[in-house]
């Protein structure tokens, strides 16, 4: 038969709590990064309808047309 085995170490409720507002910051470091990504990503898909945008109307001068409008 095997008889149990004792825990190694008790149980250390500061360092349960240091672990706790560790991932809790963690946690927010990466909210944060998330919220860093999207507005990146936002601003490169805006900028990036505007140069397409700009594109055309200067091609449409290029072409010869004076009245030249994004719609």
């Amino acid at each position: 038969m095997v008889s149990p085995t004792p825990l190694s170490r008790p149980v250390d409720r500061r360092r349960d709590r240091e672990d706790e507002e560790e991932y809790r910051a963690r946690m927010r470091m990466n909210f944060v990064a998330a919220i860093v990504i999207l507005g990146l990503l936002t601003f490169g898909i805006w900028l990036a309808d505007e140069m397409v945008a700009a594109q055309k109307v200067q091609g449409c001068y290029a072409s010869g047309f004076h009245s030249c409008s994004l719609i």
